[in-house]
């Protein structure tokens, strides 16, 4: 495992850098409570990153690589996570309202209370009906087609 603040200097340095080094570290990063609001992730290798109670919001992190990553109480708010890999995530109680998820990948990702309030999913891969109706979400959030709304998402209050 590593940790400490010179990971998210490392990480703020640039994705070519960043993924470098998690070439050579490929297991586990702390990254915990990490303000990087508006940063520029595209294709970022953080799978198996501890980013809990993390800022991401308005990150770009398309492509991005977060399978296993553990984003519990992560402010994801307006980021873009096109195409990203979010297998087996967990994203307890993370705020992904207004997140961009098309073709992302999400099979397994752990949803439960997630607040997916106007998130546009409607390409994304792997989801299935119990993983979104342990979410939060409401009218304005896009479902692929093959997924019913949960009937409690018209209210989109947090449970």
């Amino acid at each position: 495992m590593v940790c400490g603040k010179n990971l998210i200097h490392l990480l703020e340095s640039g994705t070519d850098q960043w993924n470098a080094f998690r070439g050579q570290n490929p297991g586990v990063v702390m990254l915990n409570g990490a303000l990087l609001a508006d940063a520029q992730l595209a294709h970022a290798d953080l799978h198996q990153a501890f980013l809990l109670n993390s800022d991401l919001q308005r990150a770009n992190l398309e492509g991005a690589i977060l399978q296993s990553a553990i984003l519990r109480k992560t402010n994801l708010r307006g980021s873009t996570l096109r195409s990203a890999k979010i297998d087996g995530a967990d994203l307890f109680a993370a705020d992904l309202s207004g997140a961009d998820l098309r073709d992302a990948s999400l099979a397994s990702t752990f949803l439960r209370r997630a607040d997916l309030r106007g998130a546009d999913l409607s390409t994304a891969q792997g989801l299935v009906p119990s993983q979104i109706a342990d979410a939060v979400g409401d009218l304005a959030t896009r479902l692929p087609d093959n997924l019913p709304r949960p009937a409690s998402w018209s209210a989109g209050s947090l449970r």
